[in-house]
């Protein structure tokens, strides 16, 4: 009997723990918040967590398991606390099946609110995510980008931003694993030229660039990684929190005007030594327009990206 009350005490003071790991298929946004009125689904993240970027109107919010109202079956988010508002550092929310039940403030219209859901702490964090005025890559896996010892924040090569949507930059350039730097063929991106506060990390460490699609905002400090040297093409969408990756010496979008084969390094024992623009400026990196490219060989190539 005592082993019982023993066991029975333990299973109380660890239920409040064992409630908190949940497991959805599937969440959606809902109410007269969604401007369509239709139900949205949520993102879902690699880390486990549920992710909403977009449109909202002046109205109540709602997040359901379910793409449509099943009675009976269909669990609500509910904030724990009366009239909560959308924009919040994180609030903790429990599990109805009353559809009567308050959903989420939203006290305006804006095209860029980003709501994240946390299973696992059962919270709610939502946010307005402006454009950044800047995107930089940083790291070992560029010439110059860090020495033995260190990364050089001041080396941080500049993506380029869309004219047309400011959530969107771009980079060409050459990446590739040197020898004598630490943490070779490795990067991250930064939101300014120095350490945080605002970051874009991979998932999981050492991350193929090539086979990435998803990335994070802040927490750990892992990084991408490159296999072997070439000119890459990064899009990244900051607000989606997408990065896709091209080889370009496969030819995609750019454009050997000598051989019109698309192909910057077509020899295994041939690297890109030196990048130049038409009035013999140097660059580390690929410019839209005309690049004049040396290789180790010797050769000239004349490389257009569109």
């Amino acid at each position: 009997m005592r082993n019982y009350v023993i066991l029975l005490c333990i299973w109380c003071l660890l239920q409040p723990q064992m409630a908190f790991a949940q497991s959805f298929s599937s969440l959606w946004a809902v109410g007269s918040a969604i401007p369509e009125g239709q139900a949205i689904e949520l993102a879902k993240r690699p880390d486990g967590q549920y992710r909403f970027a977009g449109t909202l109107v002046s109205g109540e919010l709602k997040i359901m398991t379910t793409e449509t109202y099943q009675k009976g079956v269909t669990q609500f988010l509910k904030p724990q606390l009366v009239d909560s508002y959308l924009i919040n550092k994180g609030l903790t929310y429990q599990l109805t099946k009353d559809e009567n039940q308050p959903g989420w403030v939203v006290s305006f219209q804006e095209e860029c609110y980003s709501v994240l859901v946390d299973p696992a702490s059962r919270k709610v964090t939502g946010e307005l995510l402006f454009p950044w005025n800047e995107l930089l890559i940083a790291g070992s896996a560029f010439e110059g980008g860090a020495n033995d010892v260190e990364w050089n924040r001041d080396a941080m090569l500049s993506f380029e931003q869309d004219h047309d949507n400011p959530y969107v930059f771009t980079w060409t350039g050459v990446l590739g694993v040197y020898d004598d730097v630490i943490e070779p063929g490795r990067f991250k991106l930064e939101g300014q030229m120095t350490w945080g506060p605002r970051e874009f990390h991979p998932y999981q460490q050492d991350e193929d660039i090539l086979n990435s699609t998803q990335m994070r905002r802040g927490g750990s400090d892992t990084k991408w990684r490159v296999s072997k040297q070439g000119v890459y093409r990064i899009e990244v969408d900051i607000f989606q929190e997408t990065i896709h990756a091209e080889y370009l010496s496969l030819g995609r979008n750019v454009r050997d005007n000598a051989t019109d084969i698309g192909a910057i390094e077509d020899a295994s024992d041939s690297s890109i030594s030196e990048i130049y623009d038409l009035n013999g400026k140097t660059h580390h990196t690929l410019r839209r327009g005309v690049n004049l490219v040396r290789m180790s060989d010797g050769r000239v190539r004349k490389v257009v990206v569109n």
